[in-house]
């Protein structure tokens, strides 16, 4: 049957701390098949095997049908049947898995195998100069108001990719061209794959030989890999003294089984979810979670559980999770705390904004610090905000023409959007910012968007800034919509008077054919400037470089600045990404 065997080149590797023992196969074997249907395919453990290129190797496979419901029915008896198969290699010191249907196997050998260094393994055939193909980026920041992953795909992403906002994401997955060899790597899973016909099984171990003989020669010579987050041990950073301080669950796997009906959320009574309950379940996890020492915090209460930390792992466990079971055809049963701290699917900063970590691994942007001056440039203080004591300052009369003096929308129409050919009051309701100025007359000309908060006292925390950003970042693609979708906006909205009042919406344009002759010169012009204004009154630019200083210095800062410093970076960094202009209106 092993002659028989045709295989793809995709497999995950691992460095073999010692060989696995006869009893360890057996084992996981045993548990692995426990839903098969009928006798083995073939099941054969720790089997010698020699290629005719002299590579010496063991093997063990199993293969043994399932049957489960297909995927388009339920609740009916029809079953279909499937082959699902198992193949552990060992060669020297290294082992590759292959496998079909069947659940993370590497699971059952933690104490025989460890993953090679995630850096080392970024970088495979480096030396090479290899063309990049496509890659999967997951962002370090743990905001949801941001884009959490993104994939790129072009002939060649070497020198296409703008290292500003690469040096604070982590390649989840990539494809690179060697000649006319192509890899594709997935990192976070030790999975290498070369693009190329099925092979036999002795091409197939002498195919293994190179790529683990490849892993481990592997130096950190890509260009490309290293404008990215770099790897650190998790154990490293806390052994610096530095924190975690806040987690971000990604559980849009499970979230989209269950909304495909692929699978069902089940409460330890044995009853499914409601829709209602399932929406308010995926929705409170995706807001950041605060993290003191070993406890997880959701709007200031702790939970039942606790926050570990190893080498290189962050475990957490909770009640409430672990009470939360996923029942999916096919598979065995199991909880959503499980499937986290097996996958690890979030994210966690620390009380220094240098680190992040993702999916078992921990990450250092060292471009930050050298960045601090930039961040610095981003805020204005040179707008007086010593009038405002509100922002719209509510309830409005109805005989009102403008936003009352001392408010904050006021002071932005006359300190900034003064300079502005038309000004829209786009508040409320579907807004896309809380005004939208547009420049036509300058040899240049412009269109912002400008979101504005207001609160009683300054403040330092990331909730009244992260209101701001998560607003700003929701419609950033706005700055890029088509006019149709501003005609939209202008039968709508536009036209009427603000909220019961005299104030208009649109300023400087009478009706929808002067605004769409602004519109026109905007998007006519390839070197029209956008922009996207956040006017916080409450921030002081001072305060805030005092702090960056002290990270300049190798000092820390307080956790609510990190925090804070983290949302501005990723304001700035989803900006440019877009080819929008940031900007921040403050205190001096």
């Amino acid at each position: 049957m092993i002659g028989n065997l045709s295989l793809s080149k995709n497999a995950q590797f691992y460095s073999l701390k010692k060989q696995l023992s006869k009893k360890s196969v057996a084992d996981a074997f045993k548990d692995i098949s426990k839903n098969r249907i009928g006798n083995y395919l073939i099941n054969e453990i720790k089997e010698s095997h020699i290629t005719s290129s002299g590579n010496k190797a063991t093997y063990s496979i199993m293969s043994y049908k399932i049957e489960a419901e297909p995927s388009f029915l339920e609740g009916t008896s029809t079953k279909e049947h499937k082959y699902a198969y198992l193949l552990l290699i060992e060669f020297d010191d290294a082992l590759t898995i292959l496998k079909k249907y069947v659940d993370s196997p590497e699971k059952y050998f933690p104490r025989f195998i460890e993953e090679y260094d995630y850096e080392k393994f970024c970088h495979f055939h480096g030396d090479k100069n290899p063309e990049y193909e496509r890659v999967t980026m997951k962002n370090m920041s743990i905001s949801n108001a941001v884009i959490r992953s993104r994939s790129l795909e072009a002939k060649s992403l070497n020198g296409i990719l703008p290292s500003t906002s690469s040096s604070r994401s982590i390649p989840s997955n990539f494809r690179m061209n060697i000649g006319q060899e192509s890899y594709t790597l997935t990192p976070s899973i030790s999975r290498v794959s070369n693009r190329d016909k099925k092979s036999n099984f002795n091409d197939w171990i002498d195919w293994a030989f190179e790529v683990k003989e490849e892993i481990k020669s592997t130096k950190n010579s890509s260009e490309f890999i290293s404008n990215f987050a770099s790897p650190v041990q998790l154990k490293d950073v806390m052994d610096r003294g530095y924190k975690v301080v806040a987690i971000l669950f990604d559980l849009s796997e499970i979230e989209s089984k269950v909304a495909s009906g692929v699978a069902v959320l089940q409460k330890n009574d044995g009853t499914q979810f409601s829709t209602r309950e399932i929406n308010r379940f995926f929705n409170q996890l995706k807001a950041p979670m605060l993290v003191d020492g070993e406890v997880l915090k959701a709007k200031g209460i702790a939970l039942a559980g606790k926050v570990g930390y190893s080498k290189n792992v962050i475990t957490v466990r909770n009640r409430i999770l672990d009470q939360v079971s996923v029942i999916e055809n096919g598979l065995p049963d199991y909880t959503v705390g499980s499937f986290i701290n097996k996958n690890k699917p979030f994210s966690a900063v620390f009380d220094s904004p240098n680190y992040s970590y993702f999916s078992k691994s921990c990450f250092e942007d060292k471009k930050l610090l050298g960045n601090i001056q930039s961040i610095l440039n981003v805020f204005d203080e040179s707008y007086d905000f010593s009038n405002v004591t509100s922002e719209k300052e509510k309830p409005h009369d109805a005989s009102l023409t403008r936003f009352p003096d001392k408010s904050l929308f006021r002071a932005v129409e006359d300190n900034y959007c003064n300079k502005h050919d038309i000004v829209i009051c786009d508040d409320m309701n579907d807004e896309w910012a809380d005004h939208i100025a547009i420049d036509k007359s300058s040899a240049t000309p412009s269109i912002t968007f400008v979101h504005s908060k207001f609160t009683k006292k300054d403040s330092y925390g990331a909730s009244a800034f992260h209101e701001v950003v998560a607003q700003a970042l929701k419609n950033i693609g706005r700055t890029q919509a088509e006019k149709s979708l501003y005609k939209i906006k202008y039968d709508n909205e536009w036209y009427k008077d603000y909220e019961g009042t005299k104030i208009k919406r649109v300023d400087g344009a009478r009706n929808w054919s002067e605004l769409e002759q602004a519109l026109d010169v905007i998007e006519q012009n390839p070197n029209s400037i956008k922009k996207i204004v956040l006017a916080t009154p409450f921030l002081e630019k001072t305060k805030l470089r005092g702090e960056l200083q002290k990270l300049s210095k190798g000092q820390k800062c307080k956790p609510h600045y990190v925090q804070l410093i983290w949302l501005i970076n990723t304001f700035i960094s989803s900006c440019k990404d877009f080819g929008v202009q940031a900007h921040i209106l403050c205190k001096p």
